[in-house]
């Protein structure tokens, strides 16, 4: 049995040898359709149609605002929140503390540094102090 390849050198490469990291990135996965997971995930968001409040609940709803504003209470409020990507949006409900109302832009304010617009409030409730 011939020996010879025991005591034979390594062959050399007339390239310069990579770095570990370059190597690495030969083998990583390839994904040919960037974004479009994120596409697909966002696509498949359900997102809600904003409710159209008769005359009555609005008339309701902006008492209790006046309530709400000569108080300067808590309430908890239910209000439609525009999604910012696609058509529609969420229902939030939230507890918060009244800060002062801009009646121009038709806005309330609250401490907890949030807007809403009146015509986007579906619920209010004012709590005890």
């Amino acid at each position: 049995m011939d020996e010879r390849w025991y005591t034979m050198d390594r062959p050399k490469s007339k390239y310069p040898k990579m770095s570990m990291l370059d190597r690495a990135a030969q083998f990583a996965p390839f994904a040919a359709l960037t974004g479009h997971k994120e596409a697909v995930i966002e696509q498949g968001r359900i997102t809600q149609e904003k409710r159209i409040l008769s005359n009555e609940e609005k008339l309701e709803i902006n008492e209790k605002i006046v309530e709400m504003v000569k108080l300067k209470s808590k309430c908890r409020i239910i209000y439609f929140e525009k999604d910012r990507t696609k058509s529609g949006g969420q229902y939030l409900k939230m507890v918060l503390s009244f800060k002062r109302m801009d009646e121009l832009n038709k806005t309330l304010f609250f401490k907890e540094n949030i807007q809403i617009h009146i015509e986007d409030i579906v619920d209010i409730e004012i709590l005890e102090q």
